[in-house]
């Protein structure tokens, strides 16, 4: 029994991890271990192999693309990490009111689905509590009738995820089941989804759709290793309503376009820093303000404004050429008087469709205490894009300009880091110095996001710039799962609702635009922040960005919590904080620490928060919070500020 078990998973994983071949002709791994024509190699070859030209998945006949993500959408190629590209049939892609269908060719470049993705399925009349999948509030939860596997290695590994459904939909009986993993999934790695014993609203048991049950009666090879790979967990095939695979995309293909625009400038600048100029001098305070522009190498198509897209047209891996340059505008606000100590320098990353501007408060109040604060837009989703984005939620194939035009915006930001701590970069400046010259910048910096500046700073973050420390505040990461949480929202909701008037594209669009999405935000790149320290402050119950989105980001950042983190009672959650070990204070190690300010705990649906007040921008107002951010900023140490009770500032 157990031996001859073990034996089979591990066939079973070898089938479905083996890379892509296309029908053995390139002759890759087609040696070596002389398996027959039924071994592994030979499954995967047919695992891996591309369905038929446009094929939808039957297997959820509630719409094409579902189950999703899948492994039925991709086609093999020996040219990208993970051996294959996704794959979208083109007449399954959601189509909007003119029924003009999302072209995915900008999809079908990844080489996997996202780290972030959100899992989807229909089932009708499903009773999730019943069924005993389990809930937001209890990860840890359910009765083991939901299983997520990692396959890797002949290792089977168990990912921790929670189910909901659909709050939105219109037809709670039709509502999709959302099945949304704790923390990212891990780069390059095949997933196999299982659900069974499922049980109807009315007490029935669940069947397998008929597209599934024929996959059952006569089993292809990737249906036989999904099989065997819940058979593994003890499952029997018997009890399977519902399964599927999926592989997410590799980390060159993730990070691999702005990897390469960073490579190719830090190449070109070397010691150096961009050409800048001062526009603008003024003082404020104990605030030198200082604005200016600095060049930066275009890799965007025409100018590089709002609707830009990457110059990549046909290389197969999305890696664009750069051509000519651009300006970025900056913002920095300087300790006039830094009475001979020179300031660490804060990179400030703007809140929802901002502005650089809106580093005027907290950097008036920085060079207060000795800190300097340089902005710039965060191009993509600043105020000048908001026309285009706009535009693109009327057909949804122009999203791809906000991801290009994000990873732009990053290596502005790591080119200002740049210019902060080079001596060839802001120091040679007068506006920069002190009367007698002295550089009034110490050349050190961090990075501090707010709100969507939390969301989006993991990714220059991530690359070899110029800093290490990371302060992402009310941030998280997977706009997918954000998007129905946020208040934020709300205002978007109706042109995307009058673009895309089916239910079911409405609950899937989220998903399909994090493919795109991620290349600009947290999800893409939390896995590379290796080394780096990040602090990471959540508001309880924010109504802008929910906290799963914050405590997934903890858990794929490994990051402890302060404990105790909220007063007994407050959370919704069995266990709150679920997978986060606690983090003791002072520590130098980052970590996530919350911030009760009263509000009622986030609902348990994918729904706003809107009850109390949101505390989203609350935190720029608590000095026991600015502490923290300083004592990290200067010496990368988390104090304890709240005298071990939790911390609040409620009223």
């Amino acid at each position: 029994g157990m031996r001859r078990s073990v034996v089979v998973v591990a066939v079973a994983m070898a089938v479905l991890v083996a890379a892509c071949s296309d029908g053995g002709s390139s002759g890759d791994g087609a040696s070596g271990d002389g398996a027959g024509a039924d071994g592994p190699i030979a499954a995967s070859s047919v695992l891996r192999q591309a369905p038929a030209a446009g094929a939808c998945d039957d297997t959820d006949p509630a719409a094409c693309l579902l189950p999703w993500p899948n492994d039925r959408f991709v086609r093999a190629d020996g040219d990208a990490a993970t051996g294959r590209r996704l794959d979208l049939p083109s007449d399954g892609m959601p189509a909007n009111a003119e029924g003009t269908r999302i072209d995915p060719a900008e999809w079908d470049r990844n080489d996997g689905f996202s780290p972030a993705s959100q899992l989807i399925t229909v089932v009708e009349d499903l009773d999730p509590e019943a069924s005993g999948l389990p809930p937001v509030t209890d990860i840890a939860g359910g009765d083991g009738n939901l299983a997520l596997i990692e396959v890797q290695d002949g290792v089977a590994l168990s990912t921790p995820v929670w189910a909901e459904l659909d709050a939105n939909a219109p037809d709670p009986s039709t509502a999709p089941l959302l099945i949304v993993p704790a923390q990212a999934l891990r780069e390059g790695r095949t997933y196999v989804v299982g659900l069974r014993n499922l049980v109807r609203a009315d007490g029935s048991e669940v069947v397998p759709s008929p597209g599934f049950q024929a996959q059952l009666d006569d089993p292809d090879e990737r249906t036989r290793a999904m099989l065997d790979v819940l058979l593994g967990q003890g499952w029997d095939p018997d009890e399977v309503d519902v399964a599927w695979s999926f592989t997410v995309g590799s980390a060159d293909d993730l990070s691999g376009r702005l990897r390469h625009m960073w490579a190719e400038t830090a190449d070109e600048v070397g010691e150096g820093a961009s050409a800048f100029t001062v526009d603008e001098v003024s003082v404020e305070g104990s605030a030198r303000i200082v604005r200016g522009t600095f060049e930066m190498p275009k890799y965007l198509t025409g100018d590089g404004g709002p609707g830009a897209v990457l110059a990549n047209g046909d290389d197969p891996d999305g890696l664009p050429v750069a051509d000519g340059t651009m300006d970025a505008p900056y913002l920095c606000l300087v300790p006039d008087d830094t009475g001979g100590a020179e300031a660490p320098t804060v990179l400030y990353g703007h809140g929802l469709l901002g502005s650089r501007q809106e580093v005027m408060g907290l950097g008036s109040l920085g060079t207060t205490v000795g800190l300097a604060f340089c902005a710039l837009d965060f191009i993509g989703m600043s105020t000048e894009d908001v026309p285009v984005i706009v535009d693109a939620f009327g057909d949804l194939t122009a999203f791809r300009t906000v991801p290009d035009r994000l990873q732009q915006g990053h290596l502005g930001f790591l080119l200002l880091g740049r210019l902060v701590a080079s001596d060839a970069g802001f120091a040679t400046d007068p506006a920069f110095q002190g009367p007698d010259g002295q550089p009034l910048l110490s050349g050190s910096v961090a990075y501090l996001g707010a709100s969507q500046g939390g969301i989006l700073g993991g990714a220059p973050s991530a690359m070899d710039g110029d800093w290490d420390r990371v302060i992402l505040a009310v941030g998280g990461m997977g706009y997918n799962t954000l998007l129905r949480r946020s208040i934020d929202f709300d205002e978007f909701l109706p042109a995307l609702e009058a673009a895309y008037p089916d239910p079911l594209d409405q609950a899937m669009l989220p998903d399909l635009l994090e493919q795109l999405w991620q290349r600009g935000e947290n999800a893409a790149y939390a896995q590379q922040l290796g080394d780096r320290t990040v602090f990471l402050l959540e508001a309880f119950g924010d109504h802008q960005v929910a906290n799963v989105a914050t405590e997934r980001l903890a858990r794929t950042l490994r990051v402890g919590v302060r404990q105790p983190a909220l007063a007994e009672g407050r959370s919704n959650d069995v266990a709150p904080f679920w997978g986060l070990e606690p983090l003791e204070l002072p520590s130098e190690h980052g970590g996530l620490v919350v911030w009760d300010f009263g509000t009622p705990a986030p609902p348990v649906e994918n729904v706003p928060n809107r009850a109390g007040d949101d505390p989203h921008g609350k935190l720029a107002d608590v000095p026991e919070a600015l502490t923290m951010v300083l004592s990290f900023v200067l010496d990368g140490v988390l104090p304890e500020v709240c005298d071990g009770e939790p911390c609040s500032s409620a009223g």
